[in-house]
């Protein structure tokens, strides 16, 4: 027998799992209708995360006494962040009034400088893995060693006094852009997304989903990308996406003829695309409305034509692939799918949300009154009733995602502090434009291929304001709308969801399908190559990111489709039977052309005249001349 000891930690840690998740939760709803200081509500927010990931992440080093010293550091490192609460709590006044470089910095304040950095790295260490956590101790070592790096990265660094000034006695470092942003707009969507799901409307969507693709060539794949974009749209989270969707897409997938490997890789890629799918879109978008200082809703009407052009081309591929292979049909069995009418009444939460975006509510109030109509619609029908078990979980799980979110949100704020204080943001500009010279295209290729780079070690929010930090300035100083340069650098860091070796979105899936994860995230990578152009089409077409007249923006999504379509048909090189090489090559030449030049200008008109001959040659014509 057990003894009684070890019974009764897992109820311990239960307990404080229940306690933390709601207090947490109740003191941000309160945040927004009774706020509290910035630098109060944010060192809440950070080590309240902090506190929630150690209890809801423990250590397990094994048996008998390894058992027990992983639980004594559990234990103490929870104590420890809440206190960090309390003693905030304790000291706001005074760190609110302090003036940076005159006042002294006390004891206290370096204790809980270093302590503080300790406990976010290892809840970062806990939540996403060694990967983000060894590029913040990068940072953190250049700005304590700066004077020891060679040529243009050497800066004489600071002393701890400085950095506990910088990173954790103000609204900056730990506490900055990204922690504020976490609890002023990500929370709230975060709560809708799990009320939402836990109420029935992420089941709503998988059956909405097979419902329009079940009987579709292909239909088992189209129905992860139509379920995943859908569940995108109210969750905003790549790997909540995966696991949510994946569950039932995944084997339907298997029964439908797709790898293992493919299956998992197509909702993969499926999901990532639900961080760039308005309305919520993921949490680098309401970074980004934070630290552009323009609404959310501009964000998130500048991503629709593009975030459309992402799942039109997979939808495109997928149905290629399906049709030149005879894979992807559901099988016949899998077809008895609940009514849905019946639930039609759940979409009206995510319809409150969106209609409160577009007549100009602030989102996190938009957020709110959709949450409050997910809670009352499902009780309108007696199918529909949850339990208040669900709420309870749906607590949990907000409370939960949240710090998986806020941790690394907040160990990126040293980064961001070390990058604009050392100068090392402004010499890495001057670098990248020494090394495009000047040219457009060349610099945009450098900054994907960095912004690549990043992603393979980062979580997409952290790639995302690393890129925007050193690359941006530079694509502004080319001439780029300041939105347009933001959203190309965040397009190319979501593939960190899906670029190996830390490939969170791929491995998740291929952990469903009991796949190769690296062969999962080699071939979800390969996948998502049909969207490397749709960036290129918002740079040099405005109208795409919704700035322009109604028949200006029109005619800039038809093209950007048309484009998209032609990539897809390329990379495929398959369309109504095998492409010959020369074909192949004209649509490629299509895609580029088109996305390059300017939308109704000459060059892009003869282009449009060109893609359509060739569709019409490869669906009618073609037959008519040539052998099958």
């Amino acid at each position: 027998m057990k003894p009684s000891g070890l019974l009764s930690y897992p109820m311990l840690l239960r307990a404080l799992q229940i306690g933390l998740s709601f207090t947490y939760v109740i003191y941000l709803l309160r945040h927004f209708f009774n706020p509290s200081s910035p630098l109060a509500s944010v060192t809440f927010h950070v080590y309240m995360s902090v506190a929630l990931i150690f209890a809801f992440n423990p250590l397990d080093w094994g048996p008998d006494l390894k058992r027990w010293l992983g639980r004594t550091v559990d234990l103490g490192c929870l104590a420890l962040s809440i206190s960090f609460v309390w003693i905030y709590h304790l000291e706001v006044g005074r760190l609110e009034r302090h003036l940076e470089m005159i006042d002294p910095v006390l004891p206290i304040d370096l204790f809980l400088h270093v302590a503080g950095l300790v406990l976010i790295f290892e809840a970062v260490r806990r939540a996403v893995g060694w990967s983000l956590l060894a590029v913040v101790l990068a940072f953190l070592g250049y700005a304590y060693f700066g004077g020891y790096f060679p040529g243009w990265m050497a800066f004489p660094g600071f002393s701890l006094s400085t950095m506990a000034e910088l990173i954790s006695m103000k609204t900056d470092g730990i506490f900055g852009v990204t922690a504020t942003a976490a609890i002023n707009f990500v929370f709230y969507f975060v709560l809708f997304g799990t009320v939402f799901t836990f109420t029935g409307g992420g089941a709503l969507f998988i059956d909405l989903a097979m419902r329009m693709t079940a009987r579709l060539k292909g239909g088992a794949a189209k129905m992860a990308l139509v379920g995943s974009a859908l569940f995108g749209m109210v969750s905003g989270s790549a790997i909540a996406n995966t696991t949510s969707t994946g569950v039932l897409t995944i084997p339907i997938m298997n029964r439908a003829g797709y790898s293992k490997d493919q299956a998992a890789a197509t909702e993969a890629i499926a999901s990532t695309g639900g961080q760039l799918m308005p309305p919520i879109m993921g949490v680098a978008a309401f970074v980004m409305a934070d630290m552009m200082g323009i609404s959310y809703g501009t964000i998130a009407a500048a991503a629709l034509i593009p975030s459309a052009a992402f799942y039109f081309a997979l939808y495109v591929i997928v149905d290629l692939r399906a049709r030149r292979f005879g894979i992807g049909n559901v099988p016949s069995e899998l077809l008895d799918i609940a009514p849905v009418l019946p639930r039609l009444h759940l979409l009206l939460a995510p319809v409150a949300m969106i209609t409160c975006l577009i007549v100009g509510y602030s989102a996190p109030y938009a957020a709110l009154v959709g949450t409050v109509t997910a809670l009352v619609m499902p009780l309108l029908r007696k199918s529909t009733r949850y339990s208040l078990h669900q709420l309870f979980d749906s607590v949990l799980d907000t409370a939960k995602q949240m710090a998986w979110i806020s941790a690394p949100l907040a160990a990126v704020g040293v980064v961001m502090v070390v990058a604009t204080q050392s100068n090392l943001a402004l010499k890495f500009v001057s670098l990248l434009s020494d090394a495009g010279t000047g040219q457009l295209y060349l610099s945009l290729l450098l900054v994907i291929v960095g912004c690549i780079i990043m992603g393979m070690g980062l979580p997409t929010v952290a790639a995302y304001i690393i890129g925007s930090l050193v690359f941006v300035p530079a694509l502004v100083d080319l001439g780029i709308d300041r939105l347009a340069a933001n959203l190309f650098v965040l397009y190319y860091c979501v593939l960190s969801m899906v670029t190996p070796p830390v490939a969170l979105c791929a491995y998740a899936a291929a952990g469903i399908a009991n796949a190769d994860a690296n062969k999962t995230g080699l071939l979800a990578f390969a996948y998502s190559l049909v969207i490397f152009i749709v960036p290129f089409g918002f740079i040099n077409d405005p109208n795409v990111l919704w700035q322009g007249t109604a028949f200006e923006i029109g005619v800039s999504a038809a093209g950007m489709l048309l484009a998209t379509f032609s990539w897809a048909v390329f990379l495929m090189g398959w369309m109504n039977g095998k492409l010959s090489w020369f074909e192949r090559a004209l649509f490629l030449g299509v895609s580029l052309a088109m996305i390059l030049s300017p939308t109704l200008s000459t060059p892009w008109s003869l282009t449009l005249v060109l893609a359509l001959t060739l569709i019409l040659w490869r669906f009618t014509l073609r037959p008519r001349f040539v052998t099958a």
